[in-house]
């Protein structure tokens, strides 16, 4: 077991540790590595890693939500299953028993079905609730869970036994027992779910085509040795299969079912998935602690990711919509024997996404002086305002003053706002900061611009 066993326990927080900025107008990829109770989140378009999130469940296989909010963690040998949230990339876990070796998310996003590598089981969770719900006797252990894009079939691949058997989501029972040989572990759908192409695993050198239809093998492709798992294209035309014992991925026309080539990746590639718009292929090289990533159109590879650990399983969410808070700030000059210059904070949300929160503090010049405010906390130099819960298209107003010296003697006095945090996080630092400044020469004459 990990050392970082203990982390996090059901229900609770934990904190995410950030490598670098993350950008919420990026897909980023989810990786699962082998050992550890962590998953790594990594920015598919600067290739950096952004967090490393403690999950409290020793991490193994990952579903995504179909809005890509969550990633489900299958926490092998603990009886949990973790929960990221991705707009925070912290995470929670759930009891759900035995050994949940491989988890899947039905497209209307409410159902999970979690395999047990302890015990002939596949478990149905009602992911609102976090209750399992209905539990499917197998064959044998069950290492790997997919479901066709319709939702209707879930195939529960099964090592030992070399096969996978077809589970009815209407009605929770199985529906065939289909043998494929070797030792299976995923099945990558069409996009039309009317194939299922099913690697052989461990020294195997082959993949299964399943008609996912009748449930019958319709065919058998040879591929590398250790074929062990399979994604296929947007498109439908190709199915890409990782070959762990030949450090390389066969791409297979699925027209013809025949090899279309073979694309050299990292040491032992274990997983592979498309970005969601299907321009490059992620493929998790668990030999050499890498990411090969390649263009999906050439197979030309476009970058390699190092990694601290070697990882096992990988998941690519969409880009998270974010909050644009825009910053505007107004100065009234006041003159009078008290003179003083109010100003007005505008803090206004772009969207598309609700601002949870966000801060804007206001540095004066000269600093020594202190403003006041009944809606902001002020300290002698600043003034610090806060927003929660802003809508997108909505905005809200903030107000302090500053007094005016009596001896200013032409004195300017520069008020420089500027949004620094908000959550989610702000894509557009463009609009973030507003500067106002305004001259004063006695507390009775004091012009602003």
């Amino acid at each position: 077991m990990s050392s970082l066993t203990g982390l996090a326990t059901t229900g609770a927080q934990a904190a995410p540790v950030p490598a670098a900025e993350a950008d919420p107008r990026h897909p980023t990829a989810y990786v699962s590595t082998i050992n550890t109770q962590r998953v790594v989140a990594v920015d598919t378009v600067t290739g950096a890693v952004v967090a490393t999130i403690p999950v409290g469940v020793e991490a193994g296989d990952l579903a995504l939500s179909p809005d890509g909010s969550r990633v489900y963690v299958a926490g092998s040998y603990t009886g949990k299953v973790g929960v990221i949230d991705t707009t925070s990339n912290t995470a929670t876990s759930f009891t759900v028993g035995g050994s949940p070796s491989a988890i899947a998310v039905t497209p209307d996003g409410r159902r999970a079905y979690v395999g047990d590598s302890s015990g002939p089981w596949l478990r149905v969770v009602d992911l609102a609730t976090q209750q399992v719900t209905a539990t499917i006797r197998t064959f044998d252990d069950v290492h790997g869970v997919d479901i066709n894009p319709a939702g209707t079939v879930v195939y529960a691949t099964q090592t030992t036994a070399g096969g996978l058997q077809a589970v009815s989501t209407a009605t929770n029972t199985v529906l065939h027992s289909i043998g494929t040989g070797g030792f299976p572990r995923s099945a990558g759908f069409t996009p039309d779910g009317t194939r299922a192409y099913v690697p052989s695993g461990r020294d195997q050198g082959s993949v299964t085509v399943v008609d996912a239809t009748t449930h019958t093998v319709a065919t058998s492709v040879a591929t590398g040795s250790g074929a062990r798992a399979a994604a296929v294209t947007a498109d439908g035309r190709h199915a890409w299969v990782t070959n762990s014992g030949a450090d390389n991925v066969s791409v297979l026309d699925t027209t013809t079912n025949t090899s279309a080539g073979a694309v050299p990746t990292g040491s032992s590639p274990v997983d592979i998935a498309f970005t969601p718009d299907g321009t490059h292929a992620w493929v998790a090289n668990s030999g050499d602690h890498t990411i090969s990533v390649f263009d999906a159109a050439t197979r030309a590879l476009t970058r390699t990711v190092p990694l601290d650990a070697p990882p096992s399983y990988l998941a690519i969410a969409p880009a998270r919509p974010a909050a644009d808070l825009q910053v505007q700030l107004a100065a009234t000059p006041r003159p009078g024997l008290t003179g003083r210059i109010d100003y007005t904070l505008t803090i206004t949300n772009h969207g598309p996404r609700t601002a949870a929160s966000g801060t804007v503090t206001t540095y004066f010049t000269p600093s020594g002086v202190k403003p006041t405010s009944t809606g902001c906390t002020t300290i002698t130099g600043s003034v610090t305002c806060t927003v929660t819960d802003l809508a997108p298209g909505a905005h809200v107003t903030r107000s302090f003053s500053l007094p005016v010296g009596l001896l200013s003697l032409g004195t300017p006095y520069k008020a420089t706002a500027t949004r620094t945090t908000s959550t989610p996080q702000d894509p557009d630092t463009a609009n973030d900061t507003a500067t106002r400044t305004c001259t004063a020469t006695t507390p009775l004459i004091i012009r602003c611009t």
